[in-house]
């Protein structure tokens, strides 16, 4: 008979545990590479549960100052229906409670009905692109290298409203591509080597033409298969990615608690910097 998982302790890990973790989203069907859990444990609070050594349980809760995310929520397919994403997702919830602050974030199809039993919402749709673009004719239009993440960093809070500056700033030290519109027509975008795929992402703009610019510079700098998780109402956005040989890969759902919407699911966002972090 297993052992009682629940008696396990949930603790603190740390960026030492970037390879465990990733090996564990990889366990549970995500591609997850050790770098991007390096932009997690500089961005939130990972906790999770180990057994004999082992990590089989984790999840990361990512602090927007007026708001919080809920990210990689994952539990060892051995120990899974024991109580344990229940306690971390319930540990979550009490700080974000505690603060008074809504919680965001993208659930699969096996993990929503978790969320749905603690008064999560539907907020929204992503749709999942990959695919290796055919850029034809098109260009690599000017854009703007960034050298630092202050730009993002400030675009980023005036359009969403909230403070996400640990996870930019992290994203920006491991992105390969870090291009800007200029000043004229503000807008950014970054994109990450994710092991045999680059992540397209974030993606903001105050403009679809903006967004497509920021796009296709990313798009020819980044060689091979690329992915962007695009929100469902760009429809526009979405047939020009599909023009450049992209496919629509599957739909995932934004779900909140505590508010309507959370503050990062604006109008400007084109692509998000990842499923985790919105």
């Amino acid at each position: 008979m297993s052992p009682v998982a629940p008696s396990f302790d949930i603790e603190h890990l740390v960026l030492a545990d970037s390879a465990a973790n990733a090996a564990l989203s990889r366990s549970v069907g995500w591609t997850d590479v050790e770098g991007e859990w390096r932009v997690l444990h500089e961005a939130g609070e990972v906790r999770g549960v180990r057994h004999q050594g082992q990590v089989v349980a984790q999840g990361v809760l990512g602090d927007y100052g007026n708001a919080t995310t809920l990210a990689k929520m994952a539990v060892a397919a051995q120990w899974q229906r024991h109580g344990l994403g229940s306690r971390l997702l319930d540990g979550f919830l009490a700080r974000a409670d505690a603060r008074g602050v809504p919680v965001g974030l993208c659930a699969t199809e096996l993990g929503r009905p978790l969320y749905e039993s603690r008064q999560f919402e539907v907020t929204g749709e992503l749709v999942i692109l990959s695919g290796v673009p055919d850029l034809g004719t098109i260009s690599a239009p000017p854009v703007v290298a960034l050298s630092n993440a202050e730009l993002p960093v400030e675009l980023d809070r005036r359009f969403s409203g909230c403070d996400r500056s640990r996870m930019l700033r992290a994203r920006f030290r491991e992105a390969s591509v870090k291009v800007g519109l200029g000043p004229e027509t503000p807008g950014f975008g970054l994109a990450s080597s994710q092991g045999e795929s680059s992540l397209n992402g974030p993606i903001l703009a105050e403009s679809e033409d903006g967004a497509r610019v920021l796009a296709a510079s990313l798009l020819a700098a980044c060689a091979g298969h690329v992915r962007l998780n695009v929100p469902v109402q760009h429809v526009a956005f979405r047939q020009w990615l599909r023009g450049l040989g992209l496919r629509e890969q599957s739909v995932r759902v934004e779900m909140a608690r505590g508010a309507q919407r959370m503050p990062w699911q604006v109008t400007q966002r084109f692509a998000l910097a990842t499923q985790a972090w919105g």
